[in-house]
């Protein structure tokens, strides 16, 4: 069973207060949607609703943003909300950051979206004389954007287990597409996705063929070692969602240290559409291990292929709590 940030926050018991107004906003909301007999102001309420806790859970849990729950959570809201656009706070989360997901999600999420949105533009540049050549350029835009997708799995995150990261919907993927990814050999030997075709992905460094080893991981996911004892975008700042283009401004609970692990820098600006491609928080430092305990990995190569065959549901780990540790 999924557990929702609300859930959490009010199992940790962190600001009865801000999660009681968030329930009562959507159920106004909700009640006024059914009253109207309009599916899409339902769907908004449910958009405006995960924007309410998001915001909440920046404010009251600061500490635990870069943690799996929080980015899992941010990764559902922007798939399951049509208008969901950054930029949103904490998310994805910097490289590195104290108590972070051992798998970054937000920018497994990033190169999925970006890869999907290189892909097309990719189709329309291919405009030469030579219809053939054109058609054979497409479909190794095509193969690049299913080869995109899959090797962010494995270059993002080697050692978790690409099953908790989606590779299951690798399958509607290539539905999508038109295109198999086991077929797509020869097209990826002869366009380079990067110098070629102009594919450029956050975190993927490598176009994985149908033929190429790998090792997958079977890590599954976990929170890394460290504190957040400042929040990283400062005790109060705003920023213009992406989704609504309103202003929020989130002020930060609990005590905060001067100096230490989380403290950071972000931006938001007052006017504008909302269209940035970047989360509020800017950089951020802090002590402790920042990487994961060395999760195994199985010894037996698979060759890239027969991984992205493999049937799987999309599971992600989410922890139960906000914990209320803002000492």
């Amino acid at each position: 069973m999924r557990t929702s940030i609300y859930t959490a926050l009010a199992a940790g018991a962190v600001s009865v207060a801000a999660t009681n107004a968030v329930t009562k906003k959507t159920s106004a909301c909700v009640g006024q949607a059914k009253k109207g007999g309009s599916g899409t102001e339902l769907l908004a309420c449910g958009c405006q609703d995960a924007v309410d806790n998001f915001n909440c859970y920046a404010a009251h849990c600061w500490n635990q943003v870069w943690g799996c729950q929080y980015q899992e959570y941010m990764v559902q809201y922007f798939r399951s909300c049509a208008v969901a656009k950054q930029p949103v706070p904490y998310f994805p989360a910097p490289n590195n950051a104290p108590a972070a997901c051992s798998c970054n999600l937000g920018k497994v999420y990033s190169a999925f979206v970006g890869a999907t949105q290189q892909g097309a533009q990719c189709a329309t540049k291919q405009t030469s004389g030579d219809a053939n050549a054109n058609v054979q350029a497409i479909q190794g835009c095509n193969c690049c954007l299913v080869s995109g997708v899959y090797s962010s799995f494995f270059d993002i995150c080697p050692n978790t287990d690409p099953k908790l990261l989606g590779l299951s919907n690798i399958d509607t993927l290539e539905s999508a597409a038109d295109t198999q990814f086991s077929d797509c050999g020869k097209y990826l030997d002869t366009y380079d996705c990067a110098k070629a075709l102009g594919f450029n992905l956050d975190g993927v460094s490598t176009y994985l063929k149908p033929t190429d080893k790998l090792t997958t991981g079977t890590a599954t996911l976990s929170n890394v070692a460290g504190t957040v004892t400042a929040p990283a975008s400062g005790s109060v700042f705003s920023y213009t969602n992406g989704a609504d283009g309103k202003v929020y401004t989130i002020t930060a609970a609990g005590k905060i240290s001067d100096s230490g692990s989380g403290s950071g820098s972000g931006s938001s600006s007052d006017a504008g559409s909302g269209s940035g491609s970047g989360s509020t928080s800017g950089s951020s430092s802090g002590s402790g291990d920042k990487s994961s305990a060395s999760p195994s990995q199985t010894s037996k190569p698979k060759n890239a292929a027969a991984a992205s065959s493999a049937s799987s549901s999309l599971v992600i780990l989410v922890v139960a709590m906000c914990a209320g540790a803002l000492l």
